[in-house]
């Protein structure tokens, strides 16, 4: 039966809802219930509470929406973008941050373009994307039944109180823009569960925790983050708690960084970690949204990276969200404001990043495929904020090279991952000549500073320009390994010799990087990614190494101690954690087989080490094959002075 109560003391809303005895007490406003729930403890008027409510006909959408009515944000009503760019208003692309109710109002035809709009309302529907999400958001409808709004709309009320789902007329010129697949409809779902009426969510109060670990240091450690400091600075009340906590996280990498915090004693980073890891799996049962989408980007590619399986969960996670929100789709010619434009297509463009690296990286397949978005490569323009400094426009020109070389990338890695043996003709084209081509085209397409950058490794000072040196040469030690596998198959001992040469080539130029790189570069930005590019390298010389038959001279495993040698080093003097995973796998190994080479002679050696060189194709995803990343490469520059 239900509970008791006193007409006196009435339940809170919640409890009511529960059907739960609501107990409070002196030292807090909420119920103990509530406390527990962690819902928001809210005692109605007890005249409004006793109004006879009126029944609907509208079924369990109805009457959720009714009794929880404040969970849902009636103003995030579906939209429907044609390419004309004649659309429903832009507020609805935000998470839906929305304290108005009623029925849906439609774009004026003589509202100004979305390009009129000034500057602080731009800034506006930017924060609106980052902030905390309400109780629903926009959701893409699949191509396959647009059309068929155009038939039903008129039958489908836009009456707020009908349900969850609702569907607005386009413009009526965005029946002749094309096939259907071209025109990108949403509609409004709830994101909560049915029955969850949190308001007080699990990532608030993990924010909380590591704000107060962090005090009274959060803002200097914000910082850090350039292109993010205004956002914090006037939107901080709105933005995600599982942003703010993953951002606080990815940021703890560089806390030596700042002359302000050097000199401090950090806070336990694992610890932080952790509390950030709770706030986005939290955030992504209850309300998740764009700014979920970014705090898996701050997650799986924040240092150290140490959960290959939990990261690869995230980046699936991150591509469903993408998709679910319409980022795949071109939105140039949407009307909405230019920040919002340049913020969906780098939060897209980052999102395939993370997509082909962590494949790179973890050697599973891809899982954004190129003929499944439409969304080009952003220009500088685009990407760079108003006033930016030199530094910015140079580190934009990094950003946008690691762009270009990731498209090369997705190709070798769909040549790599297409092992379907019922479509042959779907393969992708594998001839030497082509698959080469790809990697040289893009070194002409190159400005002549970055390509020297890229090519002979000059001016290692620029923010991001290690990371895209080794990042360079991960794919291009990917292409010759494919390379090596197509020769060893197809042509006799002497081309696979010079291929496992050339291969043996680009594992040395790595060597030579890791050994030049100083204090500087190593405090800088790096993707968590490359650490295990700097692991294949080093597998790859220590399986050359068994094959040496000159005793004299074994270049492959000098150019691996070395190897060795140097990320010791610099994890020791700098805590590079990159060198982690290659010191971790590669130390023991390297020593065996020196101490073998010592003692035994070169035939021994390889009978000695069969089983250890076979588990080195297991242990290197590139291999057989295969090689996480921070947010804001584009802007990544330090608040530092020397």
């Amino acid at each position: 039966g239900r509970p008791y109560r006193s007409h006196l003391r009435p339940a809170c809303d919640a409890c009511r809802r529960r059907k739960s005895r609501c107990t409070t007490t002196e030292s807090s406003d909420a119920c103990l219930m509530c406390q527990v729930h962690g819902s928001q403890c809210v005692f109605v008027d007890s005249d409004q509470s006793r109004r006879r409510k009126v029944p609907t006909p509208h079924g369990r959408a109805s009457s959720y929406t009714e009794s929880g009515g404040s969970n849902v944000d009636h103003d995030d009503t579906s939209i429907s973008m044609a390419y004309s760019g004649e659309t429903h208003t832009h507020n609805a692309l935000s998470d839906g941050q929305s304290h108005h109710h009623g029925p849906a109002v439609l774009v004026d035809p003589g509202r100004p373009h979305a390009s009129a709009i000034t500057g602080s309302t731009e800034e506006a529907s930017m924060s609106a994307m980052l902030a905390e999400s309400g109780d629903s958001n926009t959701h893409i409808i699949s191509p396959a039944i647009v059309d068929d709004n155009e038939e039903l709309d008129s039958y489908l009320s836009s009456n707020p109180a009908v349900g969850i789902r609702r569907i607005t007329r386009t413009s009526s010129t965005s029946t002749n823009i094309g096939p259907s697949s071209r025109r990108v409809l949403f509609n409004t779902v709830l994101k909560k569960p049915l029955g969850i009426h949190a308001r007080q969510s699990l990532a608030a109060s993990k924010l909380e925790v590591i704000e107060k670990l962090l005090e009274p240091h959060g803002t200097v450690l914000i910082d850090l983050h350039t292109s993010f400091r205004r956002t914090y600075s006037e939107h901080k009340d709105r933005l995600s708690p599982a942003l703010l906590s993953n951002l606080y996280a990815n940021a703890m990498t560089y806390w030596n960084n700042s002359p302000q915090l050097r000199s401090c004693h950090p806070p336990d980073h694992r610890f932080i970690w952790v509390q950030a890891n709770e706030a986005l799996h939290s955030e992504l049962f209850l309300s998740p949204g764009i700014s979920t989408v970014i705090s898996i980007i701050l997650n799986v590619h924040g240092r150290p990276s140490t959960s290959m399986f939990g990261n690869g969960g995230m980046v699936g996670t991150a591509v469903a969200l993408s998709n679910s929100l319409g980022l795949n789709r071109d939105c140039s010619a949407w009307d909405i404001s230019p920040g919002e434009k340049a913020l969906r297509s780098r939060i897209w463009s980052i999102v395939v990043l993370m997509d082909r690296w962590t494949s790179l990286a973890y050697g599973t397949p891809l899982l954004i495929h190129r003929a499944q978005y439409d969304v080009p490569v952003p220009s500088k323009e685009q990407l760079a904020q108003p006033n930016a400094s030199i530094a910015q426009y140079a580190g934009l020109s990094i950003f946008l090279a690691m762009l270009t070389l990731t498209d090369v990338l997705s190709h070798y890695l769909e040549n790599v991952y297409c092992i379907s043996r019922t479509s042959p003709i779907d393969r992708p084209p594998t001839s030497s000549f082509h698959l080469e081509t790809l990697l040289t085209d893009w070194e002409d397409s190159l400005e002549d500073d970055i390509r020297r950058l890229v090519i002979r490794g000059n001016d290692l000072d620029r923010a991001g320009s290690g990371n895209l040196r080794l990042s360079y040469l991960a794919v291009k030690l990917l292409l010759r390994r494919i390379l090596c596998d197509t020769t060893n198959a197809t042509t006799e001992n002497e081309g696979a010799v010079q291929a496992r040469l050339q291969t043996q080539r680009v594992a040395e130029e790595i060597v030579l990087l890791v050994q030049e790189l100083s204090h500087s570069h190593l405090r800088g930005f790096w993707m968590p990614s490359n650490g295990f590019t700097l692991t294949s390298a080093t597998l790859f010389l220590l399986r050359d190494a068994l094959k040496t038959t000159n005793r004299t001279r074994n270049t492959s495993l000098k150019l691996a101690k070395d190897m060795m040698s140097s990320l010791q080093t610099h994890r020791v003097n700098d805590s590079w954690d990159l060198a982690d995973d290659c010191l971790s796998n590669c130390t023991d190994m390297t020593d065996r087989i020196e101490a073998g080479r010592t003692f035994e002679s070169p035939g021994m050696i390889e009978s000695q080490y069969f089983i250890d060189n076979n588990s080195l194709m297991f242990n290197d995803p590139v291999l057989g094959f295969a090689s996480a990343f921070d947010f804001d490469l584009e802007n990544f520059q330090w608040n530092e002075t020397t």
